[in-house]
């Protein structure tokens, strides 16, 4: 999923969308520089360097801190617990509701599968006996799967989907607290920020930069004017934590299936 997605189109899974590239003068002056790379920290073992960020504002540079180090964690974090996110597909087509009717031949079976052949196909490639054959059909095969993955409001509402159910675990897992409320959903504040600690402090990612590393933890926080908050605990349970669409499917769910 790309950089979740992420952390939403809205915030904690869509990043990508508010900010997240380097500008074009930024790029320009990697190129033409000889010096060595700042290393301001890593996350999962993966370095990451200052010139990665887009400090053109303090804001494009806080959401670059969430796209480089929190994205990555929400994404291992998903990975870690998919088995128990997977929709079904009475959730999908409730959460889809009747707003987007091109999604209705859409089926939550085929991402896992078309998931784990694009994992596959990308292990393949990696391999130096491939020959230029080989290897030129595998990477069409790749760019085929990744379009699936990526076009249409199918696969677009699943992951949407899979991002709700995991920030919905981390809010219960993290003790609560307030919701920020964006364009696209809704994320957890607190609950999101304690999260971060305990994943910091499990050496699952560090910033040597202590002004980049309060950045990165400002967004958690009020002093971020990002959205609007919901403290509500009733509006929090309508609204994040039991939306209508969920009370809805579980409504139609075979009393099987609503079996712990």
């Amino acid at each position: 999923m790309k950089r979740l997605l992420i952390f939403r189109q809205t915030g904690f899974c869509l990043l990508v969308a508010s900010c997240i590239s380097l500008s074009g003068s930024t790029l320009a002056a990697q190129s033409k520089t000889a010096t060595p790379r700042e290393q301001i920290g890593e996350v999962l073992g993966q370095p990451v360097y200052r010139d990665q960020l887009n400090a053109e504002s303090t804001d494009k540079l806080i959401h670059s801190l969430q796209y480089y180090f929190a994205a990555v964690l929400a994404e291992a974090y998903l990975e870690q617990h998919r088995k128990r996110f997977e929709p079904t597909q009475l959730e999908f087509e409730e959460f889809a509701g009747n707003e987007f009717p091109e999604s209705q031949q859409f089926k939550v079976s085929q991402m896992p599968v078309l998931e784990t052949r694009l994992r596959e196909i990308r292990k393949q490639l990696k391999s130096n006996h491939l020959s230029a054959e080989q290897r030129q059909k595998l990477d069409l095969d790749r760019q085929k799967v990744e379009e699936t993955l990526d076009s249409g409001i199918g696969p677009f509402l699943y992951n949407m989907l899979l991002c709700w159910k995991m920030e919905m675990d981390i809010y219960r897992r993290y003790g609560g607290g307030r919701i920020r409320v964006l364009k696209l959903g809704m994320e957890p504040l607190e609950a999101t920020h304690r999260w971060l600690k305990a994943e910091e402090q499990a050496g699952r990612f560090k910033i040597t930069d202590p002004k980049l590393k309060t950045l990165l933890y400002r967004y958690w926080t009020v002093n971020f004017q990002y959205g609007f908050l919901m403290q509500d605990p009733q509006e929090i349970r309508r609204d994040f934590l039991d939306p209508e669409w969920q009370r809805k499917a579980r409504a139609l769910a075979p009393v099987e299936a609503q079996k712990p």
